[in-house]
């Protein structure tokens, strides 16, 4: 028996290499890819325009995670020998193996989770932002308030009302589970849309690591499922984000989806020459000779195209692979290439296109009763065949949940929907000087005489302004409050939870137990609510808003009926 001294596995005398050159290649670029440093994996953030804002590292910490990961690491290897079962033909014996540290790169923690972002201290906000819906916040700062300034909880729903905060939801495993539409869905997004007893509208979005089709049609799919309309501007997929990389690359591979049908998103982004694996297959079936295409692939697929005279630039994963092991034969072979040509080889093994996954999901909810693998689990997979093969950690660029470029664009795409959904309220809002309030029967009769009194003065004045008003409120849309609280549901507890609880601290994670989250089992990722449902969700923000909500209008008036009395009191004295 012998052993490779890269590894500390057995190797059979009998197991040769098909490639006696080719294996001294890999042993030179082993020798040189240990010392090397491991890449650090890239977010989104370096390629989008969003600026990330500095954050101070708190060394302490970092030397206490250190000195717990050596800790772990000298008790998990006291023995400086480790034994192997016994060969058929030879004696049992005990093998000693040179764990120098570094032999590899430190692979302590999982690939999915060498990102930093459990690293990440959320945004605090330096300010306080207000719970009172947008709707009344922007009548104040206007003209008289649409809203009572009584105490009295229905004189704050006589009217319709835009929340001044958000959701932003998960699809699958909260919305829909496979084929099924989870039965609460229906009416918690009814609830949002205005349908509950405190007449307020409460802006939402979609953020799911899913893709593999167009946005369009994912839109078209959700309002029939759930009975209502959605925008395309609600949803962000995982490979949303990357039509920033049209102007990047020239060509590109894009895996994973049915068939072409994420060609076709690809193309619809704006990418110039997009090609699938099912492509590279046609030219030549030796590249992955266990397959063989169907009909309907070879119809699909693109025809005199020479892979040995094109240089793909970039790979993108946009949703998960109907083909692992050909998908996966395939991006490595690019990955080790020379500047992505097929049937190359680089002696460097770091001369191959970028790579870019649309998300980390390791697992998802299906209708089957257990989780499948999902795009993290072909990541960890890749990457330990990368790794086996050039001794060098795997880089790639990650989109989807929970990186940190995704929320921003998130935030982005959120901000632009509050505003859509106050200025579609325009029309239903009357922003008028003229407009009076109800009369309701807890309000003094003198206290609304004297305010129509008062502008009944200034009618004329008031009518001609109207235009102005109401171009001003437009304004005053373009130069929204941030959101008090963005709820976010979700069912997986490594990218929902996680993702929520990163980035701002002024995001709420909830965990639904309709997906992959277990009930009674720990979540890794702490959420900080737990719900049966997603309507249990719904319901319970927003109670838990609206009574910040009224705790804010009676502190407001609290304070109005004491600058009140001190007016009057002034006034009192210097008559």
């Amino acid at each position: 028996m012998t052993v490779n001294k890269f590894d500390s596995r057995p190797t059979s005398p009998s197991a040769t290499s098909v490639d006696t050159k080719l294996q001294s290649n890999v042993d030179d670029s082993l020798n040189k890819g240990f010392t090397e440093k491991p890449v650090v994996v890239q977010d989104l953030t370096e390629l989008s325009d969003f600026e990330e804002d500095d954050e101070d590292e708190d060394e302490d910490d970092e030397d206490e995670d250190e000195d717990d990961d050596l800790q772990l690491n000298n008790k998990s290897h006291k023995s400086k020998g480790v034994k192997f079962a016994k060969d058929d033909e030879e004696d049992e014996q005990s093998v000693t193996v040179d764990n120098t540290a570094n032999s590899k790169p430190n692979r302590s923690k999982s690939f999915l989770n060498n990102d930093g972002i459990d690293e990440l201290k959320p945004i605090t906000r330096k300010h306080r932002v207000s719970s009172i819906s947008l709707t009344d916040q922007l009548s104040n700062s206007l003209i008289k308030p649409l809203t009572s300034t009584t105490t009295n909880t229905n004189s704050m729903i006589s009217h319709e009302r835009v929340a001044s905060y958000a959701f932003a939801f998960d699809i699958d495993g909260v919305l829909i589970r496979g084929k099924e539409t989870i039965p609460e869905a229906r009416k918690a997004l009814k609830m949002l849309n205005g349908e509950n007893k405190y007449n307020i509208k409460v802006p939402y979005i979609f953020i799911t690591n899913g893709g593999g089709r167009s946005e369009k049609a994912r839109c078209k799919d959700l309002s029939s499922r759930l009975g209502i309309s959605i925008s395309e501007d609600q949803v962000i997929q995982g490979h949303t984000p990357m039509k920033d990389l049209v102007p990047v690359y020239k060509n590109v591979l894009v895996v994973g989806g049915v068939l072409d049908s994420c060609r076709k998103v690809a193309l619809n982004y704006g990418f110039e020459n997009v090609y699938i694996p099912l492509d590279i297959m046609k030219w030549n079936p030796c590249v992955t000779p266990y397959y063989i295409l169907s009909d309907e692939e070879r119809k699909i697929a693109y025809d005199n195209v020479d892979f040995s005279k094109i240089h793909i630039d970039a790979i993108l994963v946009f949703a998960d692979s109907r083909n692992w092991a050909a998908d996966q034969q395939i991006i490595l072979e690019l990955l080790l290439s020379k500047n992505g040509v097929m049937g190359t080889i680089s002696d460097t093994f770091d001369e191959g296109p970028a790579l870019y996954f649309a998300h980390s999901d390791f697992v998802w909810a299906t209708d089957y009763g257990l989780s499948r693998y999902g795009m993290g689990a072909l990541q960890v997979s890749i990457a330990a065949l990368y790794q086996e093969h050039s001794g060098k950690e795997l880089n790639v660029t990650r989109f989807g949940k929970p990186q940190r470029g995704t929320f921003r664009f998130a935030e982005k795409v959120l901000t632009k929907w509050r505003r859509n959904t106050l200025e579609s309220e325009f029309d239903k809002l009357k922003l008028t000087s003229t407009e009076q309030p109800p009369l309701k029967e807890d309000e003094g009769e003198e206290e609304v005489e004297e305010e129509i009194t008062n502008e009944t003065d200034s009618l004329d004045d008031d009518e001609d302004d109207e235009g102005i008003v109401l171009d001003s409120a437009k304004e005053l849309t373009l130069d929204l409050p941030p959101a008090s609280t963005v709820y976010f549901v979700g069912d997986t507890p490594e990218s929902d939870i996680r993702f929520a609880n990163s980035h701002d601290s002024s995001w709420y994670s909830i965990l639904v137990k309709t997906g992959v989250y277990q009930d009674g089992s720990i979540p890794k990722y702490k959420p900080k609510k737990i719900c049966e449902n997603v309507l249990e969700a719904v319901t319970f923000a927003i109670e838990r808003e609206h009574a910040k909500e009224l705790e804010e209008w009676k502190d407001n008036n609290s304070s109005r009926s004491s600058s009140n009395s001190t007016t009057n009191t002034n006034k009192h004295f210097t008559s």
